[in-house]
């Protein structure tokens, strides 16, 4: 298995952060914000306010869930985020 390591940009939409390879098994999912603001995390209809918020991850905090191959893991900001603000980490193919 690989490391699979993503920086990306979280905009003020749902925002596609990480596509888990397709063939994997449960695997723990790593996201961390560097940014001065709170993310969102879950599917592709996640709000950064409302009824549809999703799993927030704070300034400057890490966050760990575990996927299945060909999963889809959004985020969204309030605010959008700096450049390489997000990473995510986990074991792929």
């Amino acid at each position: 298995m690989a490391l699979v390591h993503i920086s990306t940009t979280v905009a003020t939409t749902p925002t596609l952060i990480c596509a888990v390879q397709t063939g994997l098994g449960s695997v723990p999912v790593q996201i961390n914000n560097q940014n001065a603001q709170p993310i969102f995390v879950g599917d592709a209809t996640i709000t950064a306010t409302g009824a549809g918020r999703g799993t927030r991850i704070a300034a400057n905090a890490n966050f760990q869930l575990w996927a299945h191959g060909g999963d889809n893991i959004y985020a969204v900001s309030a605010a959008g985020t700096s450049a390489g603000d997000v990473s995510v980490l986990y074991s792929g193919n």
